[in-house]
């Protein structure tokens, strides 16, 4: 009888503990999951992704909501500490777009995202492609370049 009780509560921690995302055979934790669905209780997650980026970890969770695609960076304990959204290129501030063509004269901007930190601090992630390779740079929200990957 203990040994039955144990499976049950062993199998009830796993099942509280994690989801599966949708199409795939990734389980998100739970304080992971809890996050997304806090932040967009009417989205999907579609996948979820445990990545280590200068030592952190953290959970890269893909959600459709409404249509759109979105992307927030999760804390192993839950807490959402950037959100993606994709952006019409006429949508990215003045002052990104004019230093983007000033630092890239001959780039065209093929997709635009909007990452909100978890300050609230607001950037544009801008995507280009030179060739056969991808760039991603990002910018605040007054046009100051932060980075370029």
């Amino acid at each position: 009888m203990r040994h039955l009780l144990f499976a049950i509560a062993a199998i009830s921690g796993v099942a509280s503990t994690g989801v599966q995302a949708k199409g795939t055979g990734t389980v998100c934790p739970g304080l992971v999951t809890g996050a997304a669905k806090k932040a967009y209780a009417e989205g999907t997650i579609t996948s979820c992704k445990k990545e280590v980026d200068h030592g952190v970890t953290q959970f890269e969770v893909k959600l459709e909501v409404k249509g759109a695609k979105i992307e927030i960076d999760v804390t192993p304990e839950g807490k959402i500490v950037q959100t993606e959204e994709s952006v019409e290129i006429a949508a990215v501030p003045a002052a990104v777009m004019k230093t983007f063509s000033a630092k890239y004269p001959k780039a065209a901007p093929s997709k635009a995202n909007k990452l909100t930190a978890a300050d609230n601090k607001v950037s544009f992630e801008v995507v280009f492609q030179d060739g056969k390779k991808r760039h991603e740079v990002t910018f605040a929200e007054d046009g100051t370049f932060i980075e370029a990957e």
